[in-house]
């Protein structure tokens, strides 16, 4: 088989696993609240229940990426959709609060389980094969993302009309036969799950707490812990507040702020994938950052509440390149190293600690000064970290390679 057509199956088993997760996940991300309350939740009571997700999130990442590099990255996919599955089986089962909150913290656990691991699966695939993913698309992830998130809600929106347990049902089943369809795609196009292999710059040795040690001595994991905590930090500000700032405060029409939230974000990846992914990775993420820095700033001055909703479509576009970016980047950065999911989950992990602290420094910070548009600054600071690791020569010259 040519090198051209087994970097087009890999690229597209990528796409195809992403949009079928996403899709049956988000078919309940629109109306979860909606059935708690339903079920006789109070509104206070339903932040509590959620914040048992963030736990099992935490507690999830760190095993998950040592478990994927030891048993096979497959295995673990395919546990992530059963735990995710399970958890929606108990809320139509035990419908309370103890139950929810148990089933909240199992989705959190499952969703840990799938950070990072298909895109570790992937790496090491292009390595048995000796070929890169199609880089078209690869791409494509972001634009496939937001299709999976806005079909998926609306079936799920849908159905809630009709009953509130079968967006439940629907995709509680869709994730139960996520593992069948693994396997059947697998099995189509003769690849196998992969696990771990020792090579010169990092041991598999089995040993979870080693690993790490070995892991965070190594630069890698620091450009990429730079670069996703900048854009993580960076952007929880716009998308938490984006209704509150340009619905409630602009008196924009919701409809048209949320089309121009989804559109910006598939038109930025689908730019990304046509135009300037054949680009140097370290000048289109230097100069990307660098205008979404710009834009942030250049919306704390402004306050024509047109032009702001005009930067608010370029802060969207300018996300939709850098999430592909940065996965590309990601990509790039951990090619060649053997705990490839161990890595990712590491950084998974660190990253939503310091994501979590900075949500609440950005609360102490509007409440001493009373102005949220004060968090266009804060998230601008948070955006440069991402230049740290570029501004290194070696980075550089590593990624070019």
């Amino acid at each position: 088989m040519s090198n051209k057509k087994k970097s087009y199956q890999i690229g597209l088993l990528f796409l195809v696993f992403t949009l079928y997760f996403t899709f049956f996940r988000s078919s309940m991300s629109g109306i979860l609240s909606l059935f708690y309350l339903s079920n006789g939740i109070s509104e206070g009571m339903i932040s509590s229940i959620k914040s048992f997700q963030n736990i099992g999130i935490l507690l999830g990442l760190l095993p998950s990426g040592f478990l994927a590099d030891k048993y096979g990255r497959l295995k673990i996919i395919v546990a992530s959709s059963l735990v995710i599955s399970f958890s929606f089986f108990i809320m139509l089962a035990n419908p309370n609060y103890y139950m929810f909150s148990f089933a909240e913290f199992l989705y959190g656990i499952g969703l840990a389980l799938n950070s990072g691991t298909l895109l570790a699966y992937i790496t090491s695939l292009q390595e048995n094969y000796n070929v890169a993913a199609d880089s078209k698309l690869m791409g494509r992830q972001v634009s496939v993302l937001n299709f999976a998130t806005l079909l998926g809600g609306n079936i799920g929106t849908w159905l809630f009309k009709i009953d509130n347990h079968f967006p439940l049902i629907f995709s509680a089943v869709g994730l139960l036969t996520f593992p069948i369809f693994i396997f059947l795609w697998i099995k189509f196009f003769r690849f196998t799950d992969n696990r771990s292999e020792k090579d010169t710059r990092i041991k598999s040795d089995g040993v979870f707490f080693k690993n790490i040690n070995d892991m965070v001595k190594r630069e890698s994991f620091w450009e990429l812990l730079a670069i996703n905590l900048g854009y993580d930090c960076g952007t929880q500000f716009i998308l938490i507040y984006w209704s509150i700032l340009y619905v409630e405060k602009l008196q924009f029409n919701l409809s048209i702020v949320y089309t121009i939230f989804i559109i910006s974000l598939i038109l930025g990846s689908e730019f990304y994938r046509r135009y300037i992914h054949r680009f140097s990775m370290v000048k289109i993420t230097y100069y990307v950052s660098a205008l979404l820095i710009s834009i942030f700033i250049c919306s704390y001055y402004l306050e024509n509440r047109y032009i702001l909703l005009t930067l608010f479509f370029f802060i969207e576009f300018i996300m939709g390149i850098l999430s592909a970016q940065i996965s590309a980047l990601s990509n790039k950065i951990i090619y060649g190293y053997s705990n490839k999911s161990q890595m990712l989950t590491t950084v998974s992990f660190v990253t939503e600690s310091v994501v979590t602290v900075s949500l609440v420094l950005n609360n102490f910070i509007l409440e001493i000064l009373g102005d949220l548009k004060i968090m266009y600054i804060i998230s601008a600071l948070y955006m440069s970290l991402v230049f740290l690791p570029l501004l290194s020569s070696k980075f550089r010259k590593k990624i070019s390679i």
